[in-house]
């Protein structure tokens, strides 16, 4: 009986969320704009919209972690070389370009590492 109401207000949820996001991606002006869109048509501008919304909370969610100083980190708490596993030492910020599974191009800035003991470089996940 439990299971059954959880899953009522997920659906709900569900139901919340998803009326948010068409008027938040202006699916909802889209529809009324496309009456006769087919499903492919539908699904094909919902897919570009997600992604769109997909590479912004990437970026959004990896700036956070894109603040930490490895200067100020004590060396056995920061990201370690994938090869010898020493401490990394930071060699300045770098920028990158990421595709995401939609396609969608995030750019990220961050820490550079350089590994003192072999001279391996690194962004680190």
């Amino acid at each position: 009986m439990k299971a059954k109401k959880n899953k009522r207000q997920r659906s709900e949820q569900i139901e919340q969320v998803s009326a948010g996001l068409r008027d938040v991606l202006g699916m909802t002006e889209w529809r009324k704009d496309h009456p006769q869109a087919t499903w492919a048509e539908i699904e094909a501008v919902v897919d570009e919209q997600m992604n769109q919304v997909r590479a912004q909370l990437h970026q959004e969610l990896r700036k956070m972690r894109e603040s930490e100083d490895w200067r100020t980190i004590p060396a056995g708490e920061r990201p370690t070389c994938v090869t010898c596993e020493e401490p990394l030492s930071a060699r300045g910020e770098q920028t990158r370009w990421i595709q995401t599974t939609g396609g969608q191009a995030v750019k990220l800035t961050r820490t550079y590492g350089t590994c003192p003991a072999c001279g391996g470089g690194f962004f680190p996940p």
